[in-house]
């Protein structure tokens, strides 16, 4: 078994070239374009998607190997997955061939065997650079062809580095070298699961409101803040996928997002240093101001250097946990304790700032700044509330809302945020059926 340590890229088709140049500007050893087939396997009722395992079996000059991913961790296009390979003697499947532990307990091999059939295919040139890379050796690897099931067929350009070994800080490090003149942008998605979603026929996944993110239950405080940028981050993917589509409202879905990761490090101004996050912060206010512009051109933002660094700077952050080089002793303990009481204290703090705003006097021409505090309040409440029902948060968020939308159309001079003059009861405090009350 390995441990796979992949990034993954989708390039546009006019940089091709200059990215070819650049790779061969650094140490490497280059192998020159060869075929590639491959063919997945699953069952009917698509057990090993719900295992969350892919198996192929790769085709390369006549020689045939069967490889079995597992169960690992995606973040925004930083693949870490267990990865078994077993050569073959020809092109048939033979699962028995793998170790017997890497499948769930109680699991008849024989008989899953007989359910297992190919489901598609993809079909690829790929050329590649064994880059020498500070202390690392970074496989970079450029595929060109098609996914194919059926009658559906999808093209493929994508760019991926691997570390064969050394420091995962390496591959950040070359990736940003990479993406410094535009033209490539993250790639969440495996090959496989381009595969399956070609499958289905669903296209992108349906964007859902940014009300709450799903949290494990018991989670310390660092779990919970991993979770939430995971989260968020593929938000962005997700939004920034359905602009190049050609969805005109995502500009300003993205704005909030980007907003929902700002506030993120905010809520959890006390317990990392600000110093870990700033140089991001800065790169998410410009990206905002990019698309505050006219008619702001999709391909041109999601494909430049700028959006890209971004997403890199964001699940390195993520990944590597930087704070943890400057946090001291105490906070460190709280990084350690509960993630719902955290939330519990910094839901009555937002929900009192909120309460405030609703007592003042608004003038109009402070309306912008009064729909900022108001838009930062609200993601708040949404990303502090993953341990209770959403219903009750949406309940609780409903008014602020609507108020939000009175703000905007509203022609006065003076004006007043349309709620009831008493506090709306807490449900983080009032609530019994916070979805993991054991943290108490």
């Amino acid at each position: 078994m390995t441990i796979e340590i992949e990034l993954k890229f989708l390039i546009d088709p006019d940089q091709i070239d200059a990215i070819k140049k650049q790779l061969a500007l650094y140490p490497h050893r280059y192998t020159s374009p060869t075929m590639l087939t491959n063919h997945y396997y699953e069952t009917a009722d698509n057990q090993l998607r719900g295992w969350d395992m892919g198996l192929r079996v790769r085709g390369k000059d006549g020689h045939y190997e069967m490889t079995l991913k597992t169960a690992g961790q995606e973040i925004g296009g930083l693949h870490q997955r267990p990865e078994y390979n077993v050569p073959l003697q020809d092109s048939q499947l033979n699962i028995a061939l793998l170790p017997q532990d890497v499948w769930p307990s109680g699991t008849d091999i024989s008989a899953l065997q007989q359910r297992l059939n190919p489901l598609f295919s993809t079909n690829f040139t790929r050329e590649k650079w064994v880059i020498t890379y500070g202390n690392s050796e970074i496989e970079v690897a450029f595929d060109q062809g098609s996914v194919s099931a059926e009658q559906q067929t999808a093209s493929l350009l994508e760019l991926e580095l691997e570390l064969l070994q050394g420091e995962r800080t390496d591959i950040f490090a070359l990736a940003n070298e990479l993406v410094k003149d535009g033209g490539v942008r993250l790639g969440g998605q495996s090959k496989a699961a381009r595969g399956y979603e070609l499958v289905q026929g669903n296209g992108l996944p349906v964007v859902e409101p940014l009300t709450q993110l799903t949290v494990k239950p018991k989670a310390t405080c660092e779990q919970g803040l991993s979770t939430l940028l995971s989260g968020l981050i593929r938000r962005w993917q997700l939004l920034e996928s359905h602009w190049l589509a050609g969805d005109k409202q995502m500009p300003a879905l993205l704005q909030q997002t980007l907003l929902a990761i700002r506030e993120t490090f905010s809520l959890f101004g006390g317990l990392i240093p600000r110093s870990v996050s700033s140089e991001l912060r800065q790169q998410l206010l410009l990206l905002d101001q990019a698309l505050q512009q006219k008619k702001p051109d999709a391909s041109n933002l999601c494909f430049s250097a700028d959006w890209v660094m971004g997403q890199l700077k964001l699940i390195e952050l993520i990944v590597e946990q930087p704070w943890r080089q400057s946090v001291n002793t105490r906070q460190l303990k709280r990084l350690e304790g509960s993630f719902k009481r955290f939330c519990d204290v910094m839901l009555s703090r937002c929900a009192a700032e909120l309460h405030a705003l609703a007592a003042e006097t608004l003038i109009s021409n402070q309306l912008s700044t009064t729909l900022f505090r108001l838009d930062k309040l609200t993601l708040a409440i949404g990303l502090l509330s993953s341990a209770y029902p959403l219903e009750q948060v949406e309940g609780w968020l409903a008014p602020w809302l609507l108020a939000r939308q009175h703000l905007v159309s509203a022609g006065q001079e003076v004006i007043r945020l349309p709620l009831p003059s008493r506090p709306l009861s807490p449900f983080w405090l009032t609530s019994n059926t916070a979805k993991d009350s054991l943290n108490h």
